[in-house]
């Protein structure tokens, strides 16, 4: 079993590098298959075709992002902080994972529209009501500005990710992390009430 796990995950990684490297339009099965040695067969038993390689990359990406979102958020023990949480956990994930970040914005769009795009849509908007579970006590204590829902995710993610972007492209040199608290102060700025701070 755990052969059959590290041959799925040596076909996720030469991928991963394929796609960076020339694109996902450019990046054949066999150009992957040469890349981690896989058979042909092994590829198509695990993923189908490539789309299942783009899918699978994109969803567990997406996936490990918003567990350590999750836990981070978990620990906040006040409204400024699950904020800035949120905001941190976005910069530390993409400074940990840059080549696999870099390929979930290129890769989201294809993955939207593949025979996976519902289910990356359902495991978003789950998601997103954890969040905003966490939100509701907040938002009825007044320390956080009752806004549409769903521009809190812009509102708060918004200016990390553009950053990241930058950072990601090579038009900006320095890493996400040396700005992450600028990041968090801004979020919280923007969506934090002047009235009460309720934990």
């Amino acid at each position: 079993m755990t052969e059959k796990r590290n041959r799925k995950q040596d076909i996720l990684d030469a991928a991963l590098a394929c796609f960076n490297e020339a694109g996902i339009e450019a990046t054949t099965v066999e150009t992957i298959r040469a890349r981690c040695g896989a058979s042909i067969g092994s590829i198509y038993h695990h993923f189908g075709n490539k789309e299942g390689i783009v899918a699978e990359l994109f969803i567990c990406g997406m996936r490990d992002h918003a567990q350590n979102q999750t836990a981070l958020l978990g620990r906040a023990d006040s409204a400024e902080a699950g904020i800035k949480a949120l905001v941190y956990a976005y910069v530390d994930w993409v400074v940990a994972h840059p080549e696999l970040a870099r390929f979930v914005f290129h890769a989201r769009g294809a993955v939207a529209a593949g025979p996976r795009g519902v289910e990356h849509d359902q495991a978003s908007r789950a998601h997103f009501a954890r969040l905003f579970e966490w939100f509701e006590p907040h938002l009825r204590s007044g320390a956080l500005r009752p806004l549409p829902p769903e521009i809190y995710p812009a509102l708060i993610i918004g200016p990390a990710q553009e950053y990241c972007r930058a950072w990601l492209s090579g038009r900006a040199k320095t890493a996400p992390s040396e700005h992450r608290e600028r990041f968090g102060d801004a979020a919280w700025r923007t969506v934090g009430n002047d009235g009460p701070r309720a934990g």
